[in-house]
């Protein structure tokens, strides 16, 4: 990752008010375009927020009926599965009292901009958010809970399907938040015959190493977006779904030369560890990579 971007977002004061205060950090992700998600939790203490210079999205993942947003009209309390959406410009005091847990998304005025062009083809320059204080949102909380926290955002292995959920958050977000509702443009068709061998080619090659949803975007010349959106009409899947299926396939390949350790097997196949070559493995093909390779030989 580009550690320039990475560390924008992180300079900013939503992030940087947790760190330095009673919140505890329990994982975190910075995509290479500045897109960063957090997981933390807190158990008492106040927090103030002034001109962020970047939007967040908080999602309650537990707890939190005593954390209270503070409001010269009276105060707002939270709780389990509600949302808060917290413009760049917003300003805002918390306090908390009893242990909770969120789940934070954090993104820049740029992000938006970009996607009010990419996908929707309006100007940007003008498209802002609503702020929301505790707020129900069943996609979020789908998204968050079954997708997004169900991924190991340490393994690069899993940056392709993080990188299509934070598109799939933003495009939420814009359609349901922004202070002029958003279109989409009519369904567009899949991937040039042209487009579809040269990101093949590309994954095929690359399989042993990490790349990310914008480098195969970038060499169809489409935004992550419409680049996602057109894979699957190609496709019939995601396109982290199908760089795993590719990554099953080589493992499969190797398993059945039986030369080669399960580590080396997995390295060699983009996986971050044995392990976790052995958990993907197992969940789509219903046998460990031990066990397959065993089966293999009694042939």
């Amino acid at each position: 990752m580009d550690k320039d971007s990475s560390q924008t977002l992180k300079r900013q004061r939503v992030y940087n008010v947790l760190k330095d205060n009673t919140a505890r950090l329990h994982n975190e992700i910075w995509q290479d375009n500045g897109l960063g998600s957090a997981v933390w939790s807190n158990s008492h203490g106040s927090a103030s927020y002034e001109k962020p210079g970047h939007h967040t999205l908080s999602f309650y993942l537990s707890g939190g009926q005593n954390t209270k947003r503070c409001l010269s009209g009276g105060d707002m309390f939270g709780g389990e599965d509600k949302l808060c959406l917290m413009p760049t410009d917003h300003r805002s005091q918390w306090s908390f009292a009893d242990p909770f847990s969120f789940f934070h998304f954090y993104f820049e005025q740029k992000h938006l901009q970009n996607f009010a062009e990419q996908v929707f083809d309006k100007e940007g320059r003008h498209i802002e958010l609503k702020e929301c204080t505790f707020v129900d949102d069943p996609f979020v909380n789908q998204l968050v809970r079954q997708t997004m926290l169900q991924l190991d955002w340490e393994s690069e292995t899993d940056k392709l399907m993080m990188s299509h959920a934070q598109q799939m958050l933003l495009l939420h977000l814009v359609r349901r938040y922004c202070q002029l509702p958003l279109q989409l443009p009519q369904s567009q068709g899949g991937l040039s015959p042209q487009n579809q061998r040269l990101v093949i080619d590309f994954i095929e090659s690359h399989l042993m190493q990490s790349f990310s949803l914008s480098d195969l975007a970038t060499l169809a010349q489409l935004s992550e977006f419409h680049f996602a959106r057109m894979f699957k009409v190609s496709f019939d899947c995601t396109p982290h779904q199908y760089v795993l299926s590719r990554r099953i396939a080589r493992a499969k390949d190797l398993l059945q030369e039986n030369i080669l350790p399960l580590a080396e097997i997995a390295d060699a196949c983009g996986f971050s560890s044995q392990q976790h070559l052995s958990q993907q493995f197992k969940q789509r093909v219903g046998s460990t990579p031990a066990a397959f390779r065993k089966a293999q030989n009694r042939r």
